[in-house]
């Protein structure tokens, strides 16, 4: 694993689901589907499409959360309630405010055909963050630990390469483990 880099373990830009910030949620969750097809055997499913803006440059991601999110347009007002949680407010607390909101009243049927026609520029998380992809996969637990995300954007030369993810980090470091406690 010592010798391994980021590149060894990244998933290709042109391998994942990737749409325009003008793309509907429907259009990413087909764009989701079709990339899960040539999943290469042995490889995590994909569980984000990524954003690409006006200029071509990735810009966001959209995760299963935020899906999810999407479907109750109300949840916007309170913001981001991980970061609440994180910050020491109690569930007690947030289940009272989105109780008190009233999210997800609609049936899910409704819910999901209001979510469908959404724009993804409108629910998508910012994508920041990015490693070189010759940095070493301790450098990336760091940054994935660090920065508490499931993936990094790869750069080559300051261009997006690809996308490590946590979830393929976690099955190397698992593989190598039992091979040391193997021996």
């Amino acid at each position: 694993m010592d010798n391994k880099r980021v590149k060894d373990l990244m998933v290709p830009l042109d391998e994942y689901a990737v749409v325009s910030d003008q793309a509907t949620l429907l259009d990413a969750v087909t764009a989701l589907e079709e990339a899960q097809k040539n999943l290469p055997p042995g490889r995590q499913p994909y569980r984000a499409v990524l954003v690409v803006g006006s200029e071509g440059k990735i810009i966001g991601k959209i995760g299963q959360l935020a899906f999810l999110n999407a479907l109750e347009p109300k949840f916007n007002v309170l913001g981001d309630l991980g970061k609440l949680a994180v910050a020491g407010v109690s569930s007690e607390f947030i289940s009272q405010m989105t109780e008190h909101f009233r999210f997800f009243q609609d049936n899910l049927s409704d819910l999901c055909q209001r979510a469908g026609a959404l724009h993804v520029k409108d629910v998508m998380h910012p994508v920041t963050d990015s490693i070189d992809e010759n940095a070493s996969l301790g450098d990336a637990i760091n940054r994935l630990v660090a920065l508490q995300t499931l993936s990094l954007l790869v750069q080559r030369r300051g261009e997006m390469v690809g996308l490590l993810r946590l979830s393929d980090l976690f099955d190397e470091v698992t593989r190598e483990m039992k091979q040391q406690h193997s021996t």
